[in-house]
C-alpha cells in the first residue's frame, strides 16, 4: 500500500514538474510575442524622421522605379466621385495624374467575369466605374478588384491604390475642363483598296473632358516643405494615416527622395484617351495603352509649367504633339478676360466669421457687379477664398478684390455664373 502511495507521489510530481515546464515556456513565448508587437507596432505606426532613420527606411523600404498608383475618391453614398492614376517616376522626377471619368462603362473580359462571378454573382459584366463599391461588401475588396478591372482596360499595370474622401478631393484637388487629345487607328474616309478592304490611318481625336489637377492652396501647402526631407515624411505619414491604401506608411517613405526632388509647379495632369457618347464615356484601351507607356517611359525631367490652355495631349516629351497643339482661336477658350459685371454672384461664407458675406456683397456691388444672394458654405472652414466660374476667362476681375485668391473652372450653384467662397484670410 506504501508503495502504491510513493509511485502515485511521484506520478504527481513529474506531472507537476511538466505542467510547470509548459507554464514556463508559454509565459517566455507569449511575452516574446507582446515585446515583438511592441516594437513592430511602433515602428509601423511611427515614422523616425530623424536623418539616419530616414536613411534606413529608404534603403529598405521596396518601392518601384515608377509607381502607378490609382486613387479612388468616395463620397457618403457608396458613390466612387472621382479616379486618378498617379504615375510617380524616381528617375526623372516627374508626378503625372492622369484622369479616367467616373462615368465610364467597362465590358469586362469574360475570364475575368467568370471570376469575379465567384465573389459575387451580382456583378455585371458591363460595369460603371462610379457603381464599382455597390458590388463588395468590404470597401478594401472593392478598391483591390478594381485595380484589375483598370489593368484591363488601361492595359497596365498598377503598383497599388489609395482611397481619398470626397473632403480630402475638395481639398487638395480641383478640376479643369480641357480637350484631351489622342491618337488611334481610324478607316474613315478612306477609299477601299484593289482587294475591297479600307485602309486604317492614324486620326488625332479631340474630345471635351475636366481633369483633376492640384489646387492653388494645395500646391502652397506642399511648397511649405521647402524639399525638406523631415517635413515630407512627417507630411507623408500624416496624409496615409487617413487614407485607405495597400501601400503602408513605411513603403510609401521609399519614394521620399523623389518627393524631395520634384517641383510641385512642374507636375502634369491628363485626360485618359476616350469619346463620350450620350454622357458615358468609353475608354480607347489601345491608345491609353500606348499613353501610359509613353509617360512610363519617359527620360527627360520636365522643366516648363504644363500649358493647359492647348490641346492635352500625352507624347513622349511630356509635352503637346507639334501640329495639333494650337489653342482654340475663340477668346473666351484662350482664357481672354471676361469682365464678370453683369454675370449673377452667389457669395458664401466659408470663414465661419460673422458678417464677411454680406459685407463683401456690400463692396462688390459698390464696384458694380451683380450680387443677388449671400449665403453660408459648411462643408470646410476655408483660409484661401476660392472663386469658382462656369466658364474659363471669367473672374479674373474679381481677384483683385481678395488676397491671393484661388480661381477654378467648376460647377457653380443652378442660376449663377460665378460663385465666391469666402476665406478666413479676407475677414482682415
Amino acid at each position: 500500500m506504501k508503495k502504491k502511495k510513493n509511485i502515485a507521489k511521484l506520478f504527481l510530481m513529474s506531472l507537476l514538474k511538466s505542467l510547470l515546464c509548459i507554464a514556463i515556456v508559454l509565459g517566455v513565448g507569449f511575452a516574446s510575442y507582446k515585446i515583438s508587437y511592441m516594437i513592430l507596432s511602433k515602428g509601423e505606426g511611427t515614422v523616425d524622421t530623424d536623418s539616419d532613420s530616414l536613411k534606413n527606411i529608404m534603403d529598405d523600404a521596396t518601392t518601384d522605379e515608377i509607381s502607378r498608383n490609382l486613387i479612388y475618391v468616395s463620397d457618403d453614398k457608396n458613390k466612387v466621385t472621382r479616379v486618378m492614376l498617379e504615375i510617380c517616376n524616381t528617375k526623372t522626377h516627374n508626378m503625372d495624374y492622369v484622369t479616367i471619368p467616373v462615368k465610364t462603362n467597362y465590358t469586362i473580359p469574360s475570364v475575368m467575369y467568370r471570376k469575379l462571378c465567384q465573389v459575387n454573382q451580382e456583378i455585371p459584366q458591363v460595369i460603371r466605374v462610379s457603381d464599382l463599391k455597390q458590388y463588395f461588401e468590404d470597401e478594401s475588396d472593392a478598391y483591390g478588384y478594381g485595380v484589375l478591372i483598370f489593368e484591363k482596360m488601361l492595359g497596365t499595370d498598377i503598383s497599388y491604390y489609395t482611397a481619398i474622401s470626397q473632403e480630402t478631393y475638395d481639398n487638395h484637388y480641383t478640376q479643369q475642363s480641357v480637350k484631351v487629345a489622342y491618337r488611334t487607328k481610324s478607316d474613315l474616309n478612306n477609299t477601299p483598296g484593289p482587294d475591297g478592304t479600307i485602309p486604317s490611318s492614324n486620326t488625332t481625336l479631340k474630345v471635351k473632358m475636366k481633369i483633376s489637377v492640384l489646387s492653388d492652396a494645395y500646391k502652397r501647402q506642399l511648397s511649405d516643405l521647402n524639399h525638406d526631407q523631415t517635413k515630407i515624411a512627417d507630411f507623408i505619414k500624416d496624409q496615409y494615416e487617413r487614407v485607405v491604401s495597400n501601400l503602408t506608411v513605411y513603403n510609401k517613405i521609399g519614394y521620399l527622395e523623389a518627393y524631395e526632388k520634384m517641383d510641385v509647379t512642374k507636375y502634369h495632369f491628363w485626360g485618359i484617351p476616350g469619346n463620350y457618347t450620350d454622357k458615358i464615356f468609353e475608354v480607347d484601351t489601345k491608345a491609353a495603352k500606348k499613353a501610359l507607356k509613353e509617360l512610363i517611359e519617359q527620360q527627360e525631367t520636365y522643366t516648363e509649367v504644363q500649358d493647359l490652355t492647348k490641346l492635352n495631349m500625352i507624347s513622349v516629351s511630356g509635352s503637346q504633339i507639334p501640329g495639333v497643339d494650337e489653342p482654340d482661336s475663340s477668346p473666351d477658350k484662350q482664357g481672354t478676360a471676361i469682365s464678370s459685371k453683369g454675370l449673377n454672384i452667389y457669395v458664401r461664407n466659408g470663414s465661419q466669421i460673422a458678417g464677411l458675406a454680406s459685407s463683401t456683397k456690400a463692396k462688390l456691388e459698390e464696384a458694380g457687379y451683380t450680387v443677388p444672394k449671400v449665403g453660408n458654405y459648411t462643408a470646410e472652414t476655408l483660409t484661401t477664398t476660392r472663386i469658382i466660374v462656369s466658364k474659363k476667362g471669367q473672374g479674373e476681375d474679381l481677384k483683385e478684390y481678395f488676397n491671393n485668391p484661388e480661381l477654378v473652372v467648376g460647377s457653380v450653384t443652378s442660376g449663377y455664373d460665378i460663385e465666391i467662397i469666402l476665406g478666413t484670410i479676407d475677414a482682415n
